[in-house]
């Protein structure tokens, strides 16, 4: 009895530690699931990204359900608004902030991240990066479990054009499409003058919206700043804005057409403009010409009519030669008049002619002359021309071997008297 007493308390004994051991074990397990379900933030990585002391060890934990822009991706630049997200987790969660990690079916991806939601004051920051618009839905298959809450958070961040869908933040592609749109809506069409400037404005316009309609194709998003957008939470508002974009291009083209059309107008009428301006201005030209042409002959006229007057009038000459020549002149006339001394008698008259006339200046070639003319009735009557001295006396008959017949002054014998003044 005793000993059986004594081995059922040695029973219970060994029970009671077994109890006591599976307690243990049990609160241990407890214990270390609450530890794995509890963490510390050490730093942010990134926008969707951040290390955090998890039972004891330094885990990276990265959101599910939740992407971001990336600032540190080795084959992408910096995206749009991926400083902007890193900077709100920070703020969000600053180092030594406790959280709750909340996991779904596989905890790990191929990069050895822990995936999980973060829930701080139980909110579940996923969502809250989405509703700021600065992250966008995902899907990690197969761990949905916060996919519905962040798409919600995603669809009123869109509602409300917060973030990557405010059409007032440069890099977004709300953004883009409405900086192109307010462009088109710029340019003008049916201008007064030269539209040179608005086809310029319009050309660049259908080009920057080609380029935009590229960068919206799945291989363009990460070039143009978006490939965030690249998830299958995004395929519909990327379909909406491809649709809008299009349109725009639409747009575009039209106004760039009418603008050529303008333009090939205005030019055509610069170009009659300006052949009616030369035409203008050669014809002017050759009336200026033809009017200093006409201007100068008649110029020429004047100055011709003036100078024939001036041709026709005598030499001025002395009052002395003149009276001398007049005298010549008379005498000469009377003396051819009543020509019909010999040629002996004329050369001597022409002597005596020439002895008076030296004191008159030409008498002594006159006298030369008288000589040399033999008795030629011409050649007298040119000396006597010649001479100041008349003849005087009886008249008597006179002829010479030509036939010529007639009388002069004189005696017989060839002496011809004269009287010289």
């Amino acid at each position: 009895m005793g000993a059986s007493t004594g081995g059922l308390t040695g029973w219970k004994k060994v029970s009671a530690m077994g109890l006591v051991s599976v307690l243990a074990i049990a609160v241990g397990v407890n214990v270390l699931a609450d530890d794995d379900n509890r963490g510390e933030v050490v730093r942010v990585v990134d926008g969707d990204t951040l290390i955090a002391e998890v039972a004891g060890q330094e885990l990276t934990i990265r959101l599910l359900n939740i992407d971001t822009p990336e600032t540190k991706h080795p084959d992408h630049p910096v995206q749009c608004l991926g400083p902007e997200a890193t900077a709100f987790l920070t703020e969000r969660l600053p180092a030594g902030t406790e959280i709750e990690l909340e996991y779904d079916e596989e905890r790990e991806d191929r990069y050895g991240r822990t995936l999980a939601g973060v829930v701080e004051s139980d909110s579940l920051v996923n969502a809250e990066i989405a509703a700021a618009g600065l992250g966008v839905p995902v899907l990690f298959e197969p761990n949905d479990r916060f996919l519905r809450e962040v798409t919600e958070a995603s669809e009123d961040a869109r509602e409300n054009a917060r973030g990557l869908f405010s059409p007032t933040i440069d890099c977004t592609i709300p953004a883009q499409v409405a900086s192109l749109t307010s462009a088109l809506d710029g340019i003008p069409t049916g201008v007064d003058g030269d539209p040179a400037t608005p086809l310029v404005a319009a050309e660049e316009l259908v080009a920057d919206v080609d380029a935009l309609a590229l960068g919206l194709e799945a291989e363009g998003l990460p070039g143009l700043g978006h490939a965030v957008m690249l998830g299958s939470g995004m395929d519909r508002f990327l379909s909406e804005t491809r649709r809008e974009v299009r349109d725009l291009g639409r747009g575009a083209e039209s106004t760039r057409d009418t603008l050529r059309g303008e333009k090939k107008a205005y030019d055509e009428e610069q170009e009659r403009l300006r052949e009616e301006r030369e035409q203008r201005e050669r014809e002017e030209r050759e009336q200026r010409e033809r009017e200093e042409r006409e201007q100068r002959e008649r110029e020429e006229r004047e100055r011709q009519g003036q100078e024939r007057p001036k041709a026709k009038a005598p030499a001025p000459k002395s009052s002395g030669s003149t009276s001398q020549s007049s005298g010549k002149k008379s005498s000469s006339a009377r003396s051819g008049a009543k020509s019909g001394s010999s040629g002996s008698s004329s050369g001597s008259s022409g002597k005596k002619s020439g002895g008076s006339g030296n004191s008159s200046g030409g008498g002594s070639d006159s006298g030369k002359g008288g000589k040399k003319s033999g008795g030629s009735g011409s050649g007298s009557g040119g000396k006597k021309s010649g001479s100041g001295c008349t003849p005087y006396g009886p008249e008597i008959p006179y002829s010479d071997d030509g036939g010529y017949t007639g009388k002069r002054y004189g005696m017989p014998g060839g002496k011809t008297f004269r009287k010289c003044s």
